[in-house]
Parts: C-alpha cells; structure tokens; sequence
C-alpha cells in the first residue's frame, strides 16, 4: 500500500511539472505575441549570432516618375538603404519587392482597373500593389515599411511572433508592421478589391484607409485577424536635448516598441518639437528628403545606448 501510495504521489507531482511547464510555455508566447513591453534577455545583443535562422522582413517599393512625396529618387534610394542595413544588424535578412512581385499574382489587372475607375494616385496604386506582391510570397512573412526601423523586435523575436498563422498587424489599421501567412495575405487582399470603388465611405482611398474600413465592417473571423494592435513608436524615441548635443534617445520609450516609424508627418512633428535627429542645416523642408541620415542616427543611438 505504502510503495501505491508513493508512486500515486509521483504521478502527482509529475502532473504537477508538467502543467507547470505548459503554462511558463505559455506566458512566453504570449510575451512574444501579445505585448509590446519587451524583454531585455529576449533581444539580440549589438552583434547578431549570424548562424541562426534569420526571418526575412520584405518591403515594397516602385518609383513614381517625376519623385513622390517630398522626396528625390535619390533619397528614397538612401532611405531603403538604410532600412536594409538597420533590419540586416539586427539579426534580419531583406527584400525588396517591386511591381514585378505584384504582377505576377491573379488580382493585379483586377486592382488596377479599380484603382484607375476610382481615379487613385500612383503612388496610392503602390501601397496596394504590395499586398498583392506579399500574397504572392511562397509562405507570406513580414512587411515592413521602408520607414519603419527596428526598436526591439529582433529576428529570434520575428520567428516566434511567426509560430502561429493568421493575419497579425502591429501597427492597427497603418501597415507598417504586419505579419501574415500566405493565405491571410490573400484573403485581405481579395477583400480591398472588393471595397474598392469611388463610392467607398473613407477619406481617401489608400490602403491604410481601406484597412480601418474593413476593421470596422467586418469580425475578426472574416478578416482572419488574429494580431490587432500598436507595438510601433510613431517617429523618434527622443527628448529634445542641448544646442550642442541635440535631441536624447530614451531608453525607456524605445526598449517598449517593436519598431520607430518615421512617417512624413512624425517626421515633421519632431522638428517642430526639437526632438528630430541633429543634422545641420536642417529645415522643415528637409525632414523626409533626410530621412535616411535620421534613420541611421536613430539606429546608432539605439544601438549604443539601448541594448546592453
């Protein structure tokens, strides 16, 4: 009875362990998926262990004739150079994907006969050229803007925050973080193009606008949504600093975002509050055209004095 007794009480504590082990499992994933307070242990140190897996974050970008939104063909070229060397130090590989990728798939003629009917601009045209370029990734993957530079979110992050499948924005109804596998990827895409139309209720007809336009029509289930929230810092982590020095990275501020998006409009906001990048002889003018000079300060400052 006694030797019954003891082994009842093994069997007892190895439930124990066992459940307990599950829900530590548990909590990791969760910090991985779900919050935006990020763990210092959970991040890559200054230089990457380059012989593990490296996800790949994918942008997108085509030239407008003539240059778009504030900025030379030139600087746009710098900027995507910068986001390449930011997310590559940080334990990515990338790729760029052009109106070639868009082509390919089975919606493109589809979309742009829309987007011509509902008199879209060019550069608008691109932004949803991308969804289709995605869609047509063998396995889908990330999408980031090429204005948007890693804060915390590490490659060892990206490929556990990629475990589960579904639709998963960080950045709620602006895409400029998204994760998605191959299917969900299609899916909001296949939904875009049928919104799309001149009567559409929206502001403008942009991608970022189609995309509230959907969150707020249909469930979650519909749009395969399994990932909905903000984990993006909109502009520079900063505070404004001395003359000489200029503006301060806080630690504090950037160590809880995955990634700092450099929008044109933050961009603009943190020059009018001093807390842009010091670069001489800037104007208001020069926010987007400098974009890339920013990025790369951002980048060094974070990685200097943020990641220990």
């Amino acid at each position: 009875m006694e030797l019954k007794s003891n082994a009842t009480k093994s069997i007892k504590w190895i439930a124990y362990f066992v459940g307990a082990l599950g829900f530590y499992l548990c909590i990791i994933d969760y910090i991985y998926l779900q919050t935006d307070v990020v763990p210092r242990q959970l991040r890559l140190l200054k230089e990457p262990n380059n012989d593990k897996q490296r996800p790949v974050m994918h942008t997108f970008f085509e030239p407008v004739a003539g240059g778009c939104c504030g900025m030379s063909q030139e600087a746009h070229q710098d900027l995507i150079k910068a986001w390449e060397d930011a997310w590559q130090m940080h334990g990515w590989d990338t790729k760029v994907l052009t109106e070639t990728d868009a082509k390919d798939h089975p919606y493109f003629e589809a979309f742009q006969q829309k987007l011509i009917e509902a008199d879209i601009r060019e550069y608008d045209r691109r932004c949803f050229w991308r969804w289709l370029a995605m869609a047509n990734q063998e396995n889908g993957g990330w999408m980031s803007d090429y204005d948007n530079f890693p804060l915390a979110l590490t490659g060892e992050m990206g490929l556990a925050m990629a475990r589960t499948p579904g639709f998963k924005t960080y950045g709620g109804h602006v895409p400029a973080l998204i994760w998605a596998d191959k299917s969900s990827w299609d899916r909001i895409a296949k939904l875009m193009l049928q919104m799309i139309s001149p009567d559409l209720d929206v502001e403008i007809i942009s991608d970022m606008m189609v995309l509230l336009y959907l969150r707020r029509n249909l469930s979650e289930k519909q749009m395969g949504v399994s990932v909905w929230k903000n984990a993006i810092y909109a502009g520079f982590p900063y505070i404004k600093g001395d003359k000489e020095s200029g503006p301060k990275i806080v630690c504090k501020w950037a160590n809880r975002y995955l990634t700092a998006h450099i929008s044109h409009a933050s961009c603009q906001k943190a020059f009018k509050k001093n807390t842009y990048p010091k670069i001489e002889g800037m104007t208001i003018r020069d926010t987007a055209e400098k974009r890339a000079d920013a990025a790369r300060i951002l980048y060094k400052d974070y990685q200097d004095n943020c990641i220990q």
